[in-house]
């Protein structure tokens, strides 16, 4: 049987399934099965505060049923909430998969500390102002967040609609302003994926798409090699 990650994502997310689809094209006999937890455009069907556990436990026991080799939360609000909430998840959804877990915001931190990113700059799909709180909760000591640029969306589907262009000028912006360790593309409904390789060549910084690297935390857990991935950024070299 081919091997096989499982992706859970937020039911409003349009840009998951794309980046893993894009990303696994290149790596021939790996698979992708998606499950999906309640959060509506405007948030709600998730706690402000938490996550509904019992809908990430239903959702990873089904993707257990397909046998995959990693189970993983695509969804980057674990940075807001703080990571011993996604630490707790990866517990949960571990269990009740039968295989290893993950998630976004797990990865985000362990990717950023790996490239040595002390100054780090988010690109956000609403207010700047928000880049604190998640850049406070991926990187809690001995890194510091020196700017963010907002991209004005209204809510979580609002961001999947966001030109590549938009989020390729709100980088160089960043870059030019606050010349920053490492970019972060912060949310895994923004389409960034496109724009990471080709801003790391620019920028000569990592540049770090949210769905992309819960995508690279997958392929790590289920022991696939990311070799053939290293065209596409650095943080799949970043293992």
């Amino acid at each position: 049987m081919r091997t096989a990650i499982g992706t859970i994502l937020p039911s409003s997310n349009r840009v998951v399934e794309r980046t893993t689809a894009a990303i696994l094209a290149h790596l021939p006999g790996v698979d992708a099965c998606y499950a999906r937890i309640r959060y509506a455009p405007d948030g709600s069907g998730q706690p402000a505060d938490a996550y509904d556990a019992d809908s990430y436990v239903e959702a990873a026991a089904l993707l257990g049923h397909a046998r995959v080799a990693a189970v993983g939360w695509n969804g980057s609000r674990g940075a807001a909430l703080g990571l011993d909430h996604d630490r707790a998840l990866v517990g949960l959804m571990a269990r009740a998969a039968g295989c290893p877990a993950v998630t976004t915001a797990l990865a985000a931190a362990t990717t950023v500390g790996r490239l040595g990113a002390r100054r780090i700059a988010f690109v956000m799909p609403g207010e700047a102002a928000d880049a604190g709180a998640h850049g406070a909760g991926l990187a809690p000591g001995g890194i510091e967040t020196v700017a963010a640029r907002g991209l004005g969306c209204t809510d979580n589907l609002a961001a999947a609609a966001v030109p590549v262009a938009e989020i390729i000028a709100a980088a160089r912006a960043l870059a030019a302003e606050a010349r920053p360790d490492a970019i972060l593309v912060w949310s895994t409904n923004l389409p960034g994926f496109d724009a990471m390789a080709p801003l790391e060549a620019e920028l000569g910084i990592p540049v770090l798409d949210s769905a992309a690297l819960g995508v690279a935390a997958l392929l790590a857990a289920a022991g696939i090699p990311a070799a053939p991935l290293a065209p596409l950024g650095r943080l799949f070299a970043a293992r």
